[in-house]
C-alpha cells in the first residue's frame, strides 16, 4: 500500500473502536498492522462486520476472520463479501497499481 493513500479497517472489539492500517490488500483479505491492539486478536476470530476505508473509492463492508498473526501483523480473510464490495476493492487496487506504475523510479 502507499503511504499517501492509507487504507484502514474500521471495526469494534470489546466495545472499543479500532482502525488498523491495512499493509496489504487483496479482494479476499488483508494484512493489518496492529501493534496497539495486537493482543485482542486470535486465530479463527470473526471480527466483522468491519468497514474498509478505500481513499476515493468507497467504504465496503467486509466480514474478516483472523487467519494468522505474527507481531505486529494480523492476516485476515474476508468472508461473505458481496459482489459490489469486491468490485470496489478491485477498482481501488487497479487505481493503486496504475498510480504506482506512473511514479518515476527512485535511484
Amino acid at each position: 500500500m502507499m503511504a499517501s493513500d492509507p487504507v484502514y479497517l474500521l471495526l469494534s472489539m470489546d466495545g472499543v473502536d479500532i482502525d488498523p492500517v491495512v499493509d496489504e490488500l487483496a479482494a479476499g483479505g488483508a494484512r493489518l498492522l496492529c501493534s496497539k491492539h495486537y493482543d485482542k486478536f486470535y486465530e479463527g476470530q470473526l471480527i466483522g462486520p468491519a468497514v474498509l476505508v478505500l481513499q476515493d473509492e468507497g467504504m465496503p463492508v467486509v466480514y474478516p476472520v483472523v487467519k494468522w498473526k505474527s507481531w505486529p501483523v494480523v492476516g485476515v480473510q474476508f468472508m461473505q463479501i458481496e459482489e459490489e464490495e469486491r468490485e470496489m476493492i478491485f477498482r481501488f487496487l487497479f487505481k493503486l497499481e496504475r498510480k504506482m506504475l506512473q511514479q518515476p523510479e527512485r535511484s
